[in-house]
């Protein structure tokens, strides 16, 4: 399966010290682990942290040839703080990310057939990279357009979060998002249940709705709002716990059409990667050997609402 992802490659500050991430390269090099051609399109800049970035995508598995450079800006860096192990970030503004282009090799992805587009908020808060973003979606057909809203502080607006919507299948989103985003679409905070029957009825291109809730695991809505638990385990950084889920959730998903079962196993792998430091831990043999359990022989513990 192919898989391509949309926006920002940075540098996480984690304690001091550099760890590779932005919320498209995790669900990127996850998606590799998981077995898949993973490419990304992002811009970094023409710096040491921008080669050491472009250089440390193969090593996790990730197709660079649709990662930009610029000779102006910086290459993204996200400083992040943690307390009790959830991350709490200050992005610097005006970063490559913010400027990607669309180029001949943009026009060219015609040729070769994904299966997946990933794309966020976050690269979408400057013109440049949003009327790329937009040009590339107008311009291909994905089976699968997954849209991760990840609300981080100035970036994002309403009419980024609305021109999203429209162009997804696949909305994922956490409990701390949702009274944002409901209050922006209709101006009250909705249940878990209300929203995504809301949110189905305003934007009919949506198939699932996916609000992730750390250790309590998360609920999936297709037809009917279903809950699948957690994994209990001790939180060591959460960074990357959420685009480890995403990325097993679409490789799994993508395959079997089974969202009940493909949320039950992301939510053990991402439990797994909030144990570890870092948002691109190495999968365990026991991860690996999950990811290739038979769906259909997987008891997925799923309860209908």
């Amino acid at each position: 399966m192919k898989i391509l992802a949309f926006g920002e490659i940075l540098w996480d500050i984690i304690e001091g010290v550099e760890h590779l991430g932005g919320a498209p390269f995790n669900f990127a090099a996850h998606a590799a682990q998981c077995g898949n051609e993973s490419f990304i399109i992002s811009r970094l800049g023409e710096d040491s942290l921008g080669m050491q970035a472009h250089n440390l995508s193969k090593t996790f598995g990730v197709d660079g040839s649709l990662i930009q450079r610029d000779e102006i800006h910086p290459t993204g860096i996200v400083d992040v703080t943690l307390l009790d192990g959830q991350p709490d970030y200050f992005i610097r503004n005006n970063s490559a990310y913010d400027y990607i282009t669309y180029n001949d090799a943009l026009k060219g992805l015609k040729k070769t057939k994904f299966d997946v587009f990933y794309f966020g908020s976050l690269a979408q808060r400057n013109d440049t990279s949003a009327e790329t973003l937009y040009t590339i979606l107008s311009e291909n057909k994905f089976k699968h357009v997954f849209y991760d809203v990840n609300l981080r502080k100035a970036g994002y607006t309403e009419n980024i979060i609305k021109k999203s919507l429209a162009a997804a299948t696949i909305f994922k989103l956490n409990v701390d998002e949702l009274p944002v985003i409901s209050k922006i679409l209709v101006g009250m905070v909705l249940t878990h249940e209300e929203f995504c029957k809301c949110i189905k009825s305003l934007y009919q291109n949506l198939n699932t709705i996916i609000i992730t809730a750390s250790e309590r695991g998360c609920f999936v809505y297709e037809n009917e709002l279903m809950h699948a638990p957690g994994t209990p385990v001790t939180v060591k950084d959460a960074v990357g716990a959420g685009d480890a889920f995403s990325a097993t959730f679409m490789h799994l998903y993508a395959t079997s059409g089974d969202a009940p079962t493909s949320v039950k196993i992301a939510n053990q792998v991402g439990a797994f990667v909030a144990t570890k430091t870092g948002a691109i831990p190495k999968y365990s043999t026991h991860i690996m050997n999950l990811l290739n359990i038979n769906s259909e022989k997987y008891s997925i513990n799923a309860t209908r609402l």
